[in-house]
């Protein structure tokens, strides 16, 4: 007799609990096929919260932990409110050298053509006019505090700057040809034998560098500015064709010292005209005309 397999049209529900029942905590409403079972299916029930209980844990041990909450001390609620101001010290950058001028000359034996300097009480009392023009009064010798000089990059001391406004968000510092060796690196050769380089754009970018690098300290706008050299084209001649030598060389002596006025006051506007894009313009106000400085 040959035994014919037939599909299962039926399937009954088995006397065991399921996996999906086993972990019923409810025993008064299991399915009444497990009447006898009460017993073996209370035991099995505790098995099954066992076996999830551990399968817990091995996922949370596995998972990366929680971050926790830690309440903010002094040092890192500083940090937040420093990150929050942004920048404390905001340095604007230096203008074109097209319109601000090269700010570099030699002087003795070799020097041809060379530059024509700014005294440095000019050049102060150029920069205080001009902010008075504004409407800006200026205030002598501010201290900006935190600032590490070229020379000595281990000491962060307060450094004197040329001017400030009267509430002393805004700093001016003018860097002349005695301020080179004090904003460049120790190493910077200024002396040749008989022959003198002085780079005062180089040190202005030392300064900015310098400057932007300040931490902590109440928050400032400051704008470096320095002595442009001008150079008067070789091929300048006075308006006097007549003129003697000595008197030649004091015209062309005057025509520099155009130049340098007129390109330092390039680079005053260029900080005004920074000032303005990035929203700290100073309010305007009636002042006096400047002093000579």
């Amino acid at each position: 007799m040959v035994n014919k397999v037939r599909p299962v049209r039926r399937l009954s529900a088995p006397r065991y609990p399921t996996i999906h029942e086993i972990g019923q905590a409810d025993l008064s409403r299991v399915p009444s096929r497990w009447a006898n079972l009460k017993s073996v299916v209370a035991s099995l029930g505790t098995a099954a919260m066992a076996l999830k209980s551990l399968a817990l844990e091995a996922q949370t041990a596995d998972a990366p932990a929680a971050p926790v909450a830690e309440s903010p001390t002094r040092e890192t609620e500083a940090v937040r409110q420093t990150v929050d101001k942004g920048p404390l010290t905001d340095v604007c950058p230096l203008a074109a050298v097209a319109v601000a001028g090269e700010g570099r000359g030699g002087f003795g034996c070799v020097a041809i053509n060379p530059p024509v300097m700014l005294a440095e009480a000019e050049a102060l009392e150029i920069i205080e006019k001009e902010f008075v023009k504004r409407g800006i009064r200026l205030k002598d010798c501010p201290e900006l505090d935190g600032v590490t000089l070229p020379s000595a990059p281990e000491k962060k001391r307060p450094v004197m700057l040329d001017f400030g406004t009267e509430k002393g968000d805004i700093l001016v510092e003018f860097i002349s040809r005695g301020d080179v060796k004090r904003w460049s690196p120790p190493e910077h050769p200024l002396h040749f034998s008989t022959f003198n380089v002085y780079d005062t754009r180089a040190a202005a970018t030392t300064a900015v560098n310098a400057i932007a690098a300040r931490k902590g300290g109440e928050p400032v706008t400051v704008g470096v500015l320095y002595d442009p050299f001008a150079y008067v084209p070789k091929d300048w001649q006075p308006s006097d064709a007549s003129a003697d030598s000595e008197s030649a060389w004091r015209a062309r002596q005057a025509e520099g010292r155009r130049l340098a006025r007129e390109q330092l006051t390039a680079q005053i506007d260029a900080f005004f005209d920074y000032l303005a894009r990035t929203g700290k313009l100073p309010a305007r106000r009636d002042a006096p005309d400047a002093s000579s400085h």
